[in-house]
C-alpha cells in the first residue's frame, strides 16, 4: 500500500520510538481519604429514628420559601396553618363528676401507633410524590419531598431521579440541586446518571468552573467516584475549556480518589481530534503513557480516524508500526476504517489491498467490511463484480443484513437490471428480512425506467398500505412514467395523493414536475397536472406561462 509508506520500521514523530523521549511533568498525586458522608462544618443537626434507619435531619430545616406560603395547598388538601393546630385539652370537665370524668383506659402500645401513623404519613407522601413525578407536577413533588425530610422520611429515589431531570429541562437547576440535598439528608443515594445531568445543565450555562466544583464537593462528601461522571465532566472542559484545562481537572479529581483510567483519557484524545487538534491529542497520549495507563484498541482507532481524515498516510504508517510494536495489532475495527476512507476518497484499489492484508493477518472481515466495499463498488457501477462479492460473503457464512440487500438491489435497478433486481428482493425476503422504504423506492425507480407502469404502481401502492415513507422523487418518477404513457388521470390522481401526505410543501417543486412533463412533449398531460395543482391551492393561475417552456 503505497499510502502507507514504509510501515517495517517505526516513524519519526510522537509515534516514534528511535527519537528522544518526551519529558512530561506530572504532578505527584497523593491517595487521600474522602471525607464522610457528613460534613462537619455543617448546621447542627439532630439524628432521629425513622423505623429500621437512621436518618440526618438539619435542624432548620424549613418549607421552601420558593415554592410554599402560608396558604399554600401541600397536596394532600390540607393548609399550611392545619398543621398549627393546637392539640384538644387534655383538662377535666368542670361540668361532670370527677369519677365521671376519669374513664378506665385500655393499656395501648404508644411506640406501635407512632409507627402504623408514621407509615401512614410515609406511605401517603409517597404516593403523592409518585403521582405529582408521573403528571409532571415539580413545585408540588418538591413541596412533598421538603414535608418529608422534615418528618424524617425518605422518598422514593426513583422520583426524585426523574424530579431532577424535569427540573433541569426546565431550566430549574438551583431547585434540582435542593432536592439533591435532600436526598443525601434522608439517605436517599444518587445515582452517577444524577449527577452526569446536574453536570451537564451546568456546563450548557457555560459553567464549568462550578461543575467542577460540584463534582469535587461530591467527592468530598463520600460520593462513589462515578467513572462516567468524572470522564463526562473531563470530556466537556476538554471541548470547551481545551485539553490544558481538561488536564488540571484530571489532577484535581485525583487529589479527591478519582483516579482517571483509559476510557476518560480516550474522551480526550477524541475530542482533541474532532476539534483539528492532533497536536493535543497527541500529548495527551504522552500523558496517558506517563501515567503507566496502556492504550487500548480505542485509542489508536480515534487516531486512525482523525489522520485517515486529513489524508495524512505517511503518519498512518508510523502509528500502525508502533501499533505492532506495543503488541496491539490492527484489529477488524481498524482495518475498517481504513478500507472506508479509501473507499471514500475514491481508493478502491487501495481498500482492497487492506482486505487482502487483513486476511492474510488472520484477520477476518465482518459484514462492516463487505457492506462499505459493496457499496463503493456500486457506484462504480461495476455490478456484476458486486454480485460476486455478495454471493462469497454468503459462502463463507457471513451473515448479511437489509442495507446489504438494498446497496445491491439499488444498483441493479439503476442500471436496468430490474429482473435481477426482483430476485434479489424475493431472496431478501426468503432470508426473513423484511424490505423497508428504501427497498421499496429503488423497486420503484428501476420498475419506472423501464416503462413497466402497472408492476411500479402496484409496488408504490404497497408501500402506502404498509405505512413506509414515500420519497417526493419516487412519487415525481411515477407521475412522469404515467404520463409518458398517457394515463394523466392516473398522474393526477398521485399528484392529489402527494398533496393530501403534505409531500414536500414548496410549490416550486410541483411546477417542477409540471415543466418536465411538459419539456416531455406531453403538453397535455402537462396542463390536466397544472389545473390539478391549482385546484389543489398548491399553485396558482398565472403561473401558466411555465407551460410554454
Amino acid at each position: 500500500m503505497a499510502y502507507f509508506g514504509d510501515i517495517s520500521c517505526c516513524g519519526c514523530g510522537v509515534w516514534s520510538n528511535g527519537s528522544a523521549p518526551a519529558i512530561i511533568n506530572v504532578s505527584t498525586r497523593c491517595l487521600r481519604i474522602r471525607g464522610h458522608a457528613v460534613s462537619l462544618d455543617y448546621p447542627t443537626r439532630t439524628e432521629q429514628k425513622n423505623e429500621a434507619n437512621l436518618v440526618v435531619i438539619r435542624s432548620d430545616r424549613r418549607l421552601r420559601d420558593d415554592f410554599v406560603d402560608a396558604g399554600a395547598d401541600h397536596g394532600n388538601g390540607r393548609k399550611t396553618a392545619e398543621f398549627k393546630k393546637p392539640l384538644l385539652s387534655l383538662g377535666a370537665n368542670p361540668r361532670k363528676p370527677l369519677n365521671e370524668q376519669q374513664k378506665p383506659r385500655r393499656p395501648l402500645n404508644h411506640n406501635s401507633d407512632k409507627v402504623a401513623n408514621g407509615a401512614y404519613f410515609s406511605k401517603h407522601k409517597a404516593d403523592s410524590l409518585r403521582r405529582y413525578c408521573n403528571n409532571g407536577k415539580l413545585i408540588q413533588a418538591c413541596r412533598v419531598i421538603d414535608e418529608m425530610v422534615l418528618h424524617g422520611q425518605i422518598p422514593d429515589s426513583k422520583c426524585c431521579v426523574r424530579l431532577i431531570r424535569g427540573l433541569v429541562r426546565t431550566g430549574q437547576l438551583s431547585s434540582a440541586m435542593k432536592v439533591l440535598e435532600d436526598m443525601r439528608f434522608t439517605g436517599c443515594s444518587p445515582s452517577g446518571i444524577t449527577f452526569n445531568t446536574l453536570i451537564r445543565c451546568m456546563c450548557s450555562q457555560h459553567m464549568y468552573d462550578k461543575a467542577v466544583s460540584f463534582w469535587k464537593e461530591q467527592l468530598r462528601i463520600g460520593w462513589p467516584p462515578y467513572e462516567m461522571t468524572s470522564t463526562l465532566l473531563v470530556d466537556l472542559v476538554c471541548k470547551q475549556c481545551g485539553p490544558v484545562r481538561a488536564l488540571e481537572v484530571l489532577d484535581e479529581l485525583g487529589l479527591e480518589g478519582c483516579q482517571p483510567d483509559v476510557v476518560t483519557y480516550n474522551a480526550l484524545i477524541n475530542a482533541s481530534c474532532k476539534a483539528g487538534c492532533l497536536k493535543d491529542a497527541k500529548m495527551i497520549l504522552a500523558r496517558l503513557a506517563a501515567e503507566g495507563i496502556e492504550p487500548n484498541g480505542a485509542t489508536y482507532c480515534i487516531f486512525l480516524h482523525s489522520l485517515c481524515d486529513k489524508r495524512r498516510w505517511s503518519e498512518v504508517g508510523d502509528l500502525l508500526a508502533h501499533m505492532k510494536q506495543a503488541n496491539h495489532e490492527p484489529d477488524v475495527t481498524a482495518y475498517n476504517i481504513f478500507i472506508n476512507y479509501f473507499c471514500k476518497y475514491g481508493h478502491l484499489d487501495q481498500a482492497i489491498d487492506v482486505l487482502e492484508m487483513m486476511v492474510s493477518e488472520k484477520c477476518f472481515p465482518d459484514i462492516v467490511t463487505y457492506n462499505t466495499l459493496l457499496n463503493a463498488i456500486c457506484k462504480r457501477g461495476m455490478v456484476e463484480e458486486a454480485l460476486g462479492v455478495f454471493r462469497s460473503i454468503r459462502e463463507n457464512g457471513c451473515q448479511v443484513v437489509r442495507i446489504t440487500y438494498n446497496t445491491l438491489i439499488d444498483a441493479l435497478a439503476k442500471k436496468g437490471e430490474i429482473i435481477n433486481a426482483m430476485t434479489l428482493f424475493d431472496e431478501m425476503i426468503g432470508d426473513g428480512i423484511n424490505p423497508d422504504d428504501v427497498t421499496y423506492g429503488s423497486l420503484v425507480m428501476g420498475l419506472c425506467k423501464k416503462n413497466m407502469i402497472k408492476e411500479a404502481l402496484e409496488l408504490l401502492n404497497q408501500m402506502l398500505i404498509l405505512g413506509f415513507e414515500v420519497k417526493a422523487t419516487t412519487f415525481s418518477m411515477m407521475i412522469q412514467a404515467l404520463c409518458r404513457e398517457c394515463k394523466a388521470e392516473a398522474a393526477a390522481e398521485i399528484l392529489r395523493t402527494m398533496v393530501s401526505k403534505n409531500i414536500d410543501h414548496r410549490s416550486a417543486f410541483y411546477l417542477s414536475i409540471v415543466t418536465r412533463v411538459a419539456k416531455s412533449g406531453r403538453c397535455k398531460e402537462a396542463q390536466l397536472l397544472h389545473q390539478e395543482l391549482v385546484k389543489c391551492k398548491v399553485l396558482k393561475e398565472d403561473s401558466q406561462f411555465i407551460l410554454s417552456s
